[in-house]
């Protein structure tokens, strides 16, 4: 079991749902105290326990975002068309020294705009002409 002690390198935030979500550096993580330290099964697997929190400090790294139209403009008069590939990504990270292979599963995605706005929703999105995930810019002066 991990200690419960304070993350003194996370930053808690709430999401779109309003719940806490933290951004830690992985590096910080306390080992287990006495006595569930993993143990070796003479070359086996070995189990490690860690909470939830600390599972949740782990990054995935995304698959990028695709936009219509492509390029660094707008077109005010029509819909701004965003999508991203949802497909489960695998990572390797170190924990306590051995190396393990986790399993990144897209359940919500936000779309930031830039103008102030945002959309979460459980959809990746899809290209034209079968858009989902859509954005409108406002002209402003």
């Amino acid at each position: 079991m991990w200690e419960e002690q304070s993350h003194r390198e996370c930053s808690p935030e709430k999401d779109a749902y309003g719940l806490d979500k933290y951004k830690c550096n992985l590096a910080n993580l306390h080992r287990p105290t006495q006595p569930d330290q993993p143990t070796s099964t003479g070359g086996g697997p070995r189990t490690v326990t860690i909470t939830t929190r600390q599972a949740a400090t782990l990054i995935a790294q995304g698959s990028g975002i695709t936009r219509q139209p492509p390029g660094p403009k707008v077109v005010i008069s029509m819909a701004f068309i965003v999508y991203t590939n949802p497909a489960v990504r695998y990572q390797t990270t170190t924990i306590l020294g051995t190396a393990i292979e986790v399993e990144f599963t897209p359940v919500s995605y936000t779309w930031s705009w830039g103008d102030g706005t945002t959309t979460t929703t459980t959809d990746p999105g899809a290209p034209y002409p079968n858009q989902t995930v859509t954005h409108h810019y406002q002209h402003t002066a």
